[in-house]
């Protein structure tokens, strides 16, 4: 590559939105606009292939997906591969990935002579990210946004294969000093393996203007609707809080991509109702972006109740908007969340959630919404993120493991 020539990047991620799941891997979409200022890009997020069968809605919907599309000035590609229903291929995902897609790379590549491949997630991704790269003779990374603990002991094959990943990639990034410490249970310590965590978007997630005002009672969450994510002892903390003041309203924004997690929904609506506290709970749905930066600046205090986070994009998202948080320790939410900016508290403890959401909302106004923003955008504003990565590229290009 010569010194002048912009770098060409192959990413490859599973996880990215499409018109069918348009949240998914929205941080992996954040990073590759920034990165697209530097470098040229184009992603191939592979769907899922269902001939046209009745009674298999979760799966023919992705029939309607676009092929190709062009996002910002780069390329994003959506080829069909192979997988079965839930975890019933699972095992295997990464060769009917490969394989699904190998001959449709080989004619992009006459095409886009890509220097470098960014794989997302380190399964499936990662792994066929290293047969890529052994086929291209183009080094590869891989950035893991999952814990890899209980992951890889519930999937013996899987682990194997994502170890046998790792020892040939030539950076391997956690986003947070949590899931690095997962993953080098595994893989052993590596100068390799690194830290660098998602970002923000300053430009959705900003202040409050003049013709908006914040609601002192409302509390926010954001995420999917799943049992991992401790929206059930959300719910139980939340009736504490009614008590102690009933003008206080919950807004929980987001949903699931899958029926199962629409059943868990139903779940959580049911039980808000056996709790008491109906009236002061709003399910909202799924929204985008620029909706959900909106509820953060409308909303007293975000929590993130999680049971387990490898990350934590939401924590970050609110404070870029001066909306103080409160979260759980839980994983990788310790590396966002401090004194200055919310509260921290143990996990599946509704009296300690309860009493730290009414503590943030009490002290509000000693949470300056400017030093929120200025905290979140120096250490997770996507600039300075792609920066990181970027450095990391020219690394790899420079010492090349394949």
């Amino acid at each position: 590559m010569h010194e002048n020539q912009r770098l060409r990047v192959l990413v490859l991620s599973r996880n990215y939105p499409n018109s069918v799941t348009p949240i998914l891997g929205l941080w992996v979409e954040g990073l590759v606009r920034h990165l697209a200022k530097h470098c040229d890009i184009k992603v191939v997020a592979p769907t899922p292939y269902c001939p046209p069968l009745p009674g298999f809605k979760d799966f023919t919907r992705f029939r309607s997906v676009e092929r190709n599309l062009n996002v910002d000035g780069f390329e994003v590609l959506h080829p069909r591969f192979l997988t079965g229903l839930a975890y019933t291929t699972y095992n295997i995902e990464s060769s009917t990935y490969y394989w699904s897609i190998r001959r449709y790379v080989d004619r992009l590549r006459e095409k886009f002579p890509f220097d470098l491949i960014h794989a997302n997630f380190g399964y499936p991704d990662g792994v066929v990210a290293a047969k890529l790269g052994a086929r291209y003779r183009v080094p590869f990374i891989i950035t893991e946004h999952a814990s890899w603990v209980p992951w890889m002991e519930n999937f013996p094959n899987v682990r194997r294969q994502a170890v046998w990943a790792a020892g040939r990639c030539s950076f391997h990034i956690a986003v947070s000093r949590f899931a690095r410490q997962t993953i080098s249970q595994y893989t052993g310590e590596s100068e390799k393996l690194r830290v660098v965590p998602n970002g923000v978007d300053a430009g959705i997630f900003t202040l409050r203007t003049n013709g908006e005002e914040m609601n002192p009672f409302q509390i926010l969450y954001v995420g999917f609707m799943r049992r991992v994510k401790g929206i059930d002892v959300l719910l139980l903390a939340m009736q504490q809080l009614v008590k102690q003041n009933p003008e206080l309203k919950l807004v929980l924004v987001g949903g699931g991509i899958y029926r199962h997690s629409e059943a868990q929904e139903f779940d959580l609506r049911k039980l808000a109702e056996n709790l008491g506290i109906g009236e002061n709970v709003s399910f909202v749905g799924i929204k985008t972006p620029i909706e959900v930066a909106r509820y953060m600046r409308q909303s007293s205090v975000l929590v993130l109740p999680s049971r387990a986070e490898t990350f934590g994009a939401v924590l970050v998202e609110a404070l870029a908007c001066g909306t103080p948080v409160v979260a759980t320790e839980c994983g990788g939410t310790v590396d966002i969340v401090n004194e200055d900016v919310g509260r921290l508290v143990p996990k599946e403890n509704a009296d300690e959630l309860a009493k730290a959401i009414y503590e943030v909302i009490s002290a509000r106004g000693l949470f300056d919404p400017v030093k929120l923003r200025e905290y979140a955008l120096k250490y997770f504003g996507w600039d300075q993120i792609a920066n990181r990565t970027l450095e990391l590229y020219g690394k790899a290009i420079s010492t090349g493991n394949n």
